[in-house]
């Protein structure tokens, strides 16, 4: 699943990852959908690396492990969820209730279009 998002698994790539939080949701033993996350400020967390394996697309899969990641990140005192939607994953992010912060971007690592969003997590009373 990393290596659309041009994400190897060698030590470099790992080492910028080692202290991000994994989410991730298994089926049958198997990694089907996955992301990480990072601390931006105190109150800010950023998501990235969000895939779902091809095959378990729209099946509701990503909703759900998004879903189960914001309750988590609203228990460690965040207020906010940063990331950076291709455009092919844009809508999926509307959907979800995040918001634009700016006009789409050229990724020229990636040559995609990228567009800066961010969710405000509802407080539960």
């Amino acid at each position: 699943m990393r290596k659309p998002l041009k994400k190897l698994i060698t030590s470099d790539e790992m080492m910028v990852e080692q202290n991000n939080q994994f989410y991730g949701i298994t089926i049958n033993d198997t990694l089907v959908a996955t992301f990480s996350s990072y601390p931006k400020d105190s109150n800010m967390v950023r998501l990235v690396s969000f895939a779902v394996d091809a095959q378990h697309q729209q099946q509701g899969l990503g909703s759900r492990l998004l879903s189960w990641a914001i309750d988590d990140f609203r228990k460690q005192g965040y207020y906010r969820v940063s990331l950076s939607a291709r455009a092919s994953a844009h809508n999926f992010y509307l959907k979800q209730g995040f918001k634009d912060t700016r006009e789409p971007q050229i990724n020229h690592y990636l040559n995609v279009v990228d567009f800066e969003m961010q969710y405000i997590i509802p407080t539960r009373n």
